[in-house]
């Protein structure tokens, strides 16, 4: 079965968030993945822009919360995105100004691996007002790049937003660490 509609995609989406979906629990971290990727393989060609306009215009969630849709939404991002890095990042980077999305688009370039992500999260370090959840996304992301000028992204984020909370200076560290 392939999933080219909008309403299939949104409903695999929360059918993986959703505690009482035909999914049933998985016993590791392992059967986690491989599940939510036996999912994402049956999205069409096209779900790459269908995921996008799903962030940009969320469905009703009724009791399915938010934050795991959000994270499902950029994991699926970041595994149909990988069929084509170079159209993933151009659409993200169309839309990475956009504030209320931009935690689920930063998430989705770090789930990438690509180093060519790094020139679209660069800058975002120079912006005034960047949200905590915008801090450690970017974190993460820079550490799931990894690389030299990833890890010269997070030293400048340790000088530059490490008193801004210890949650974020410990998320920092981490990703230095494992690097």
């Amino acid at each position: 079965m392939v999933r080219n509609t909008r309403e299939e995609i949104e409903a695999a989406l929360k059918d993986l968030c959703d505690g009482l979906s035909p999914f049933q629990k998985m016993d590791s971290f392992e059967d986690f993945v491989k599940m939510h990727t036996d999912v994402y393989d049956t999205f069409g060609d096209g779900s790459f822009d269908i995921l996008l306009d799903i962030l940009l215009f969320p469905p009703r969630l009724g009791r399915i919360d938010a934050e795991d849709f959000k994270y499902v939404l950029a994991d699926a991002l970041a595994a149909i995105g990988k069929r084509n890095t170079r159209y993933a990042l151009d659409k993200i980077r169309t839309l990475i100004d956009i504030k209320r999305i931009r935690p689920v688009l930063i998430n989705a370039i770090g789930g990438l691996g690509s180093k060519d992500g790094l020139p679209i999260l660069e800058p975002l370090l120079q912006l005034d007002g960047l949200s905590e959840n915008d801090l450690m996304e970017l974190a993460c992301a820079f550490g799931d790049i990894g690389g030299k000028k990833a890890i010269e992204s997070l030293e400048t984020m340790k000088r530059n937003f490490g008193d801004h909370s210890p949650d974020l200076l410990k998320a920092i560290e981490n990703e230095l660490e494992r690097r």
